[in-house]
């Protein structure tokens, strides 16, 4: 559980959302966009650019705009990432174009990402280009991170360093961008800015390993998506391309049959479970998650102490720690 004043962050975060979308017309684009919102969701982009903004001198409320932004940056991202990998379910709940049908979540998506801009140019501050510019620059590189990450699908080999190179986009890109912009609305110093960004560099990587490997060791969904989903789509993840440079033809011959299965079953997702315990794999990504996060902490400590950098401290320990 988060802390009270990191909840309270969270409520600002929610009740803006919910200022901007709802009673807005036409409902059939609205509600769509409001819908996997309203299904809840960690904020933890929004927490971490405005922790970001408070640990380097800056006022809260001066940047609740832009923590809104992200988060509906972010719920774009979903809905489109869910079409595209044809998702049926997200926090428990039918994906947007499951519940409503592609065309409704394409037009939803195209809304949360335009409604994000008009928001953010509501953010109050003498770095307000720069702002955009870090907004729009980490939009494209996550763009360029999803089409990595479909390419993967179609290729037989990719090594960790191609697959560092797409999560450092796809998933990296977008808590950088977070926590700088946070920076730049407390007018941040050069040095409290390459903090922030080393920081939430490593974080990003880390999260988006450990999704990796709860996606398969989690005693319940991740995210509301079955156990063990990234198997069955064939994803690319830190687990399948350490554990194929790592095992042995008949851990690979046996992993192989299971994910050419028509219906891969949870006895099928406990086996290669199992196997990727006996080659190391699980202990593999949970290393690297520790050596990262421990360097995001580092890059932490960089910055001047104060209530806001433990409570971005805390945020991270929560992560490390986190089961779902």
């Amino acid at each position: 559980m988060f802390s009270e004043k990191i909840i309270q962050h969270i409520q600002m975060v929610n009740k803006e959302v919910e200022n901007i979308l709802l009673n807005r017309e036409p409902a059939s684009l609205y509600k769509p966009m409001y819908y996997l919102l309203a299904a809840g969701g960690k904020r933890i982009r929004p927490v971490l650019l405005m922790l970001s903004c408070g640990a380097v001198g800056g006022k809260i409320e001066d940047c609740i705009k832009a923590a809104a932004a992200v988060e509906l940056l972010h719920t774009f991202t979903l809905v489109h990432d869910d079409i595209m990998d044809n998702d049926d379910l997200r926090r428990g709940m039918k994906t947007v174009h499951r519940k409503w049908d592609d065309a409704t979540a394409i037009l939803a998506g195209d809304g949360l990402v335009t409604v994000a801009y008009q928001t953010l140019l509501q953010t109050k501050s003498n770095m307000l280009k720069e702002i955009l510019e870090c907004f729009t620059d980490g939009l494209l590189v996550l763009c360029e991170g999803q089409a990595l990450d479909k390419e993967f699908e179609e290729i037989e080999e990719v090594t960790l360093r191609q697959y560092e190179d797409m999560i450092e986009r796809k998933t990296a890109k977008l808590i950088e961008v977070s926590c700088l912009i946070g920076g730049l609305i407390g007018n941040a110093g050069a040095t409290e800015m390459e903090n922030l960004k080393k920081f939430s560099f490593s974080l990003g990587k880390a999260f988006q390993i450990q999704d990796d490997l709860l996606d398969l060791t989690s005693h319940k969904d991740i995210a509301g998506k079955p156990v063990g989903s990234d198997i069955i789509a064939n994803k690319k993840t830190y687990l399948t391309i350490y554990f194929f440079k790592n095992s042995t033809p008949e851990d690979r011959n046996k992993f192989l049959t299971i994910r050419e299965k028509k219906k891969i079953l949870t006895s099928d997702i406990k086996a290669i479970k199992e196997i990727f315990i006996k080659t190391g794999t699980i202990s593999a990504a949970r290393n690297k998650t520790e050596q990262l996060i421990d360097q995001a902490i580092e890059s932490l400590h960089g910055l001047r102490s104060s209530e806001m950098r433990d409570q971005l401290e805390k945020v991270v320990l929560k992560i490390k720690n986190r089961n779902s």
